[in-house]
């Protein structure tokens, strides 16, 4: 399957979350934390990336002053690479989005996602700085194709320290068919009242062309919106999230 909201179930367990602006990751909890009273808090997040649209999703971002979450996946091309550098040096967060990003194989076993898991840590560290600890799961952490039950892989993560974050709004982009500009703007922004925290899912991927010709509208939209901030995922943020896992906090 493709379509990351197709394989999850509409559960979500929601909360709060923090603020944005300019900025180094190091830079980014301190500055978050100045926006934490807005009424609401909306996410943008991408998957799969990078890819041949990464620079211009953040031309679009920075010439409306917004830092979105890029929950990617290991690409070691050379432009890849510069497209995972410019993601840190201009202040988003860089998330993991597994490595291989192959489901059958990382969800073969426990050894399997963690193998999968530490060589993305590690190669985005080499390649940015940035040792990263938010993570997407693929198909989301209620997806139907793991034959191992998820919450084991969530556990993991929060052994090693990694929060990870689903969605409570999607683009409906990863679709197999094609949606218009119109349909994705439609799709992120017409339920958003619904939420104190919105983490909207979209894709960074080259059959994906609609989705950065609609993110203009979308962030007018959200910036329109009363008592309304946009927010690149910090520590602070609270997880949406489709299962519900114990931590060690």
């Amino acid at each position: 399957m493709t379509a990351d909201e197709d394989m999850s179930r509409n559960t979500v367990i929601d909360g709060t979350a923090p603020a944005e602006e300019e900025i180094s990751q190091e830079e980014l909890q301190i500055v978050s934390s100045s926006d934490a009273s807005a009424a609401h808090m909306v996410y943008l997040t991408f998957d799969d990336g990078p890819s041949i649209y990464t620079e211009e999703i953040l031309d679009i971002l920075d010439s409306y002053g917004v830092k979105a979450t890029f929950f990617v996946v290991g690409k070691e091309d050379e432009a890849s690479r510069a497209a995972l550098k410019r993601i840190a040096d201009e202040g988003h967060t860089l998330g993991m989005h597994s490595y291989s990003h192959k489901y059958t194989e990382i969800y073969e076993s426990l050894d399997a996602f963690s193998a999968d898991f530490i060589r993305l840590r590690d190669y985005l560290y080499d390649v940015t700085g940035v040792n990263s600890c938010y993570y997407r799961f693929l198909g989301g952490s209620s997806n139907t194709v793991s034959p191992v039950d998820m919450h084991e892989y969530a556990e993991y993560l929060d052994e090693q320290g990694i929060t990870f974050y689903d969605w409570n709004i999607s683009s409906g982009d990863a679709s197999s068919r094609e949606l218009s500009a119109e349909a994705i703007v439609s799709n992120c922004t017409d339920n958003l009242e619904m939420w104190h925290t919105s983490i909207i899912l979209m894709h960074d991927s080259a059959d994906k062309h609609t989705t950065v010709e609609a993110l203009p509208e979308i962030i007018e939209h959200i910036q329109a919106m009363d008592d309304t901030v946009i927010l690149p995922i910090t520590e602070d943020t609270v997880p949406v999230q489709h299962i519900h896992v114990e931590t060690n906090e």
